[in-house]
């Protein structure tokens, strides 16, 4: 009998495909209900296994459009469908792509199996060996695409990870041992060995070929052993605490949320921005003052000192004179502009005598300004398209070449702290550059001002929090509106305000030295998955090509 390999029709697989990408939204915040992440993965997966190119393909466009689409929603508030279907359907088309891969690379592993099927009464089993290398090609085309996703085009955009969802979830301090790219490669493959399971029953003949009964029997038989063993390690590796580092003091942080009118297409006037974190720094003072209580730096958002802090001598001389009276340096956010008439997004440390100066570096330049927003790649080309769009963004920000750290004077020493401007947060060079110059603690200031009381704020925010367990360090995510949290080492929150109030947060948090597994080993594990995706690719090519 010649043995055809097992996949879903095309009229189940397409369904199954827009489930997932809607369920793997919805394991995300704003609902964060991230145990469906696991059927979200499964359906994805079920969707491309062994699957025809052509309905792989239209499956990856129907998952990435039923994610994406979705998942991005929050970029319409005041931007309107076409950035959001711009950014959506880049996004999507990786998934058509990701989705044809692992059609073609599943099939490709089972047609050149040696040995495809034990007997089993009168089923055929398909052999673990099999399974583990699928799973592990599917694994490893996951991560490949994240990674590609996150780099390319434009610097590219590593949102919407498997390993997003875990920011609050028990499998999140797994994060701290094998990364980002480590710990979605670790999920999926653990389902695709589920998934693998179900489609090697009944080999030689399709899944959906066979009656109801042999159908629930085979996939019993192959599926229901493999699921129970990944259940059991699964709830082992949940038990796995964050990687501890060691402690070297404490620092007593304050953050203020200015809730200032910061978005695009706010009506404010200049200067309001910058008057309402001045406002938010006396209030916050008054109240240390009140309870004999004192802090050892204050953080503001991005942006919040608006434009050209530093040539700006009153609005230098009003911050010194708050830092003076807090008895702390300031680090606030400016745009700065060069000398060229580009701009850079910056943070500068300010002390009681104005900008500071220390061996670490007082002034960090955003080094991933966003595409579209702060600078418009290929300007001619878009405007053609969408000339008032592209005219909104009138500034060209320029990617800083500054290492991502600030040194101020604390503790009767310099403080280190590293600094991730808004979306620099999300990369993971970001990290391994701020723990590489000697980051003890990280402080990520935003303006989410743009995006409302949309999801975005809090997607970015479980991004952040997994960077504080990944890095093994305390991380401030302080914006002008929310949401805003002071998060420690393992992910748990110290302090919090509500969006669009104005106030600030106090924590004393823990100051560390030394790398995490994850940023020790992190590029060498996402390697390693992203090998195996690219060996199964070349496994198909092979399998193609000796067809042909």
């Amino acid at each position: 009998m010649n043995q055809q390999p097992g996949r879903l029709p095309w009229w189940i697989a397409l369904p199954a495909a827009v489930v997932g990408g809607l369920l793997f939204d919805v394991a995300n915040p704003g609902a964060a209900i991230w145990p469906l992440v696991f059927p979200a993965v499964a359906l994805l997966l079920a969707s491309w296994w062994q699957q025809r190119a052509g309905v792989a393909a239209l499956a990856g466009l129907a998952a990435g459009a039923a994610f994406w689409l979705t998942h991005l929603h929050w970029l319409t508030l005041y931007l309107g469908p076409v950035p959001w279907l711009g950014l959506g359907l880049v996004m999507t088309a990786w998934f058509v792509l990701q989705g044809t891969v692992t059609g073609a690379v599943t099939r490709a592993i089972w047609k050149l199996w040696p040995w495809r099927g034990a007997t089993q009464g009168k089923r055929r089993l398909a052999p673990l060996g099999l399974i583990a290398g699928q799973a592990v090609a599917a694994a490893g085309i996951w991560v490949l695409r994240e990674g590609i996703q996150g780099t390319w085009p434009y610097g590219g955009f590593p949102w919407g990870r498997v390993a997003h969802v875990f920011a609050d979830a028990s499998f999140g301090a797994l994060v701290s041992w094998v990364g980002f790219a480590g710990l979605s490669g670790l999920i999926v493959f653990a389902v695709a060995l589920v998934v693998g399971g179900c489609f090697g029953a009944g080999h030689g003949a399709r899944l959906f070929g066979a009656s109801f009964s042999h159908r629930a029997r085979s996939v019993a038989a192959s599926g229901g052993l493999l699921a129970g063993g990944v259940v059991l390690v699964l709830g082992m590796l949940a038990l796995v605490p964050p990687a501890a580092l060691e402690q070297t003091g404490s620092l007593r942080v304050a953050a203020v949320q200015g809730n200032s009118k910061s978005g695009i297409f706010d009506d404010r006037e200049s200067g309001d921005v910058y008057a309402d974190h001045v406002r938010g720094t006396e209030e916050l003072l008054d109240e240390l003052e009140a309870t004999d209580d004192r802090v050892d730096v204050i953080l503001w958002p991005e942006n919040s000192a608006e434009f050209g802090l530093t040539d700006n001598p009153l609005r230098g001389r009003e911050v010194a004179l708050l830092s003076k009276r807090a008895g702390a340096p300031i680090v606030v956010g400016s745009v700065l502009a060069n000398e060229d008439g580009t701009y850079t997004n910056s943070s500068v440390v300010w002390g009681a005598e104005g900008q500071s100066e220390s061996d670490a570096g007082t002034r960090y330049d955003k080094r991933f300004p966003v595409p579209f927003a702060e600078y418009m790649p290929n300007r001619s080309f878009f405007r053609a398209l969408a000339p008032d769009l592209v005219d909104l963004v009138q500034l060209e920000y320029e990617a800083g070449e500054f290492e991502p750290v600030h040194g101020f004077e604390a503790l009767g020493r310099e403080v280190v702290a590293g600094v991730a401007i808004c979306f620099d947060v999300i990369f993971d060079d970001q990290a391994e550059r701020m723990v590489s110059n000697g980051a003890e603690v990280i402080f990520a200031p935003t303006n989410n001002a743009d995006f409302g009381r949309t999801d975005e704020s809090v997607q970015q925010l479980q991004i952040a929090r997994l960077r504080a367990i990944e890095t093994g360090r305390a991380l401030v995510n302080i914006s002008t509106v929310g949401t805003s949290r002071i998060i420690a080492p393992d992910g748990h929150d110290l302090d919090g305000l509500e969006p669009f109030t104005r106030g600030a947060m106090v924590a004393t948090v823990p100051l560390v030295q030394g790398e995490t597994p994850a940023l020790a080993y992190g590029a060498l594990i996402a390697a390693a998955w992203m090998t195996a995706g690219l060996a199964g690719m070349g496994l198909s090519v092979y399998c193609r090509l000796r067809r042909g």
